[in-house]
């Protein structure tokens, strides 16, 4: 699990708290490690191994799994990300059969404030997927009529 970023914003303590064992007074700067508590065998065991179902297996709360920070200065891609991941891995994988080119762990390093793969992951078209469902058409004169350019939910009013 490599989060984008290696540590989440700081934040000012603002009354005594005790975390951990650990005190701070007010006034202290708190930066979370975004990466270190992702790599905590406490709360994923095999930190280093790439083992999506254990998202499957168990929420997370928002201490344990933060990849874009969290709080009111979270990322703004927090909603965004995921969604545009999801939209181009189902539209790749909907079509092309995919390997990966070298079955070897990934080596994460800086790249500027963020991290990514040190040699990128190289993947193999292996083919194209067969089309499993024809698409649905319907004929034009099938398709209900709309009346004087308005959308059908306006209808009656």
């Amino acid at each position: 699990m490599y989060p984008i970023l290696f540590i989440a914003f700081g934040r000012v303590v603002k009354s005594p708290i005790e975390i951990m064992g650990h005190k701070f007074e007010p006034g202290t700067v708190l930066v979370p490690c975004i990466y270190l508590t992702h790599r905590r065998p406490d709360i994923y065991p095999d930190p280093e191994q790439f083992k999506p179902q254990r998202f499957l297996e168990r929420q997370f709360s928002p201490y344990e799994y933060f990849p874009f920070g969290g709080g009111s200065r979270r990322c703004l891609g927090t909603a965004f990300a995921p969604f545009q991941m999801k939209l181009v891995l189902a539209t790749v994988l909907r079509r092309w059969q995919l390997d990966l080119a070298e079955r070897r762990p990934v080596r994460a390093v800086r790249s500027g404030l963020a991290l990514a793969p040190a040699s990128g992951v190289r993947v193999v078209i292996r083919g194209e997927r067969q089309q499993k469902y024809a698409p649905v058409t319907q004929p034009a004169s099938e398709l209900p009529q709309q009346s004087h350019g308005k959308c059908p939910a306006a209808r009656g009013h």
